[in-house]
């Protein structure tokens, strides 16, 4: 017999859940404290500039296929995919580096920049697409119920990998200071420094170098709207405007939420939020950890962003372009091991209506900065 499911919020993994679970006959609603679904992956409209307020590089395509496959649909039967190319180009004080959209192109770009590099590039990459079978197809689809669903015998025979980082790794290989902040730079996403991160984690590498990086025309937020077709097609409830104010637990069983002041009923309660955040939503004694054990941890970097339209068309930039013109290894201390505004922040520009019309204006631009 079926549940009653309560979903916290309305980002990637909420909506996901959601569809899972009403898949597998459960009576399954979301709350989502804003006007729109979506969470971080919201989009800002106005005066015709569309600005994805959230996440804005499409990696890994075939994750995002298997979603939709698995509810017996495909991407395409929702928003359109182009490959980038260049995927982005890298700015340093001294020179450019650009992406391209394949290996074939990458692996000049490093030549140039030192000789003898693209030999071992191949190398790097073949072994990060190994650990990206793994990672994909063999840990990331298991239940996630214990530690020990990371022993494999594919795990087993890369365990090496759990005790090298990636800067290590990158720096045996490469010694020019541009293509080693190139190569690790991927990880950055992973929230960690890339001399605290397991080699393991190089499969970031081939997501990038190997299967590209995508635009779904009109944004990133079509990913959104994409994902809550199935679920209303399998009779989720979506909730927006519905701020979850706490979880109820009744004799050591969560049995709901508060709502707008209103208590909801639910066998099961699944939160999307950020695990401190949902803690918060508890009663103290029900927490697993305390306010003193969050204020001792490094979270992942937030950043300070800027949606800026543009009356005029942008030139020399791409799509995505990286602006590494300052010390990259102290921008990654100051924020990871002394948290604090960086000295000389690095910063990312996002011009997606360079390849995507529908973005901007006749004429115009659309950007987004975000100070990491």
């Amino acid at each position: 017999m079926g549940k009653n499911i309560a979903i916290i919020g309305s980002g990637f993994s909420s909506l996901s859940a959601a569809c899972y679970l009403a898949k597998a006959g459960h009576d399954v609603g979301i709350y989502e404290k804003n006007d729109t679904i979506g969470g971080r992956a919201a989009q800002f409209i106005k005066d015709g500039f569309t600005f994805d307020m959230g996440a804005s590089w499409y990696w890994m395509p075939d994750i995002f296929e298997k979603f939709f496959r698995d509810f017996g649909k495909s991407t395409s039967d929702y928003y359109k995919l182009d490959k980038l190319n260049p995927a982005y180009k890298i700015f340093f004080a001294d020179d450019v580096i650009t992406v391209g959209d394949s290996m074939d192109k990458i692996c000049p770009e490093f030549e140039r920049i030192e000789k003898g590099s693209s030999a071992e590039l191949k190398k790097f990459i073949a072994l990060a697409q190994e650990n990206y079978n793994v990672a994909i197809n063999k840990i990331v689809l298991r239940p996630g119920v214990s530690p020990f669903e990371l022993v494999t015998k594919e795990t087993i025979l890369k365990v090496d990998q759990f005790f090298k980082t990636i800067s290590s790794e990158v720096r045996k290989r490469f010694k020019n200071p541009k293509l080693i902040a190139t190569l690790e730079f991927p990880v950055l996403f992973l929230g960690a420094k890339p001399s605290d991160t397991p080699s393991f984690y190089s499969f970031m590498n081939f997501a990038d170098f190997g299967l590209g990086t995508w635009h779904p025309q009109g944004g990133m937020y079509q990913i959104i709207e994409a994902m809550g077709n199935p679920a209303k097609e399998l009779g989720v409830k979506i909730h927006v405007g519905s701020e979850v104010e706490k979880i109820l637990v009744s004799k050591g069983n969560c049995n709901g939420i508060v709502c707008k002041g209103q208590e909801i009923l639910a066998d099961i309660v699944v939160s999307g939020a950020d695990y401190h955040h949902s803690e918060g939503l508890l009663d103290q004694e029900y927490r697993q950890y305390s306010e003193m054990y969050w204020n001792k941890k490094t979270f992942a970097p937030s950043s300070l962003l800027f949606y800026i339209a543009f009356n005029s068309k942008m030139r020399n930039v791409e799509h995505h372009n990286l602006f590494f013109d300052t010390d990259f290894e102290r921008h990654a201390e100051e924020i990871y091991d002394n948290p604090q505004w960086p000295t000389s922040p690095l910063f990312y520009a996002n011009f997606p209506s360079i390849t995507d019309d529908s973005m901007a204006p006749e004429g115009c631009e659309t950007g987004f900065f975000r100070f990491l």
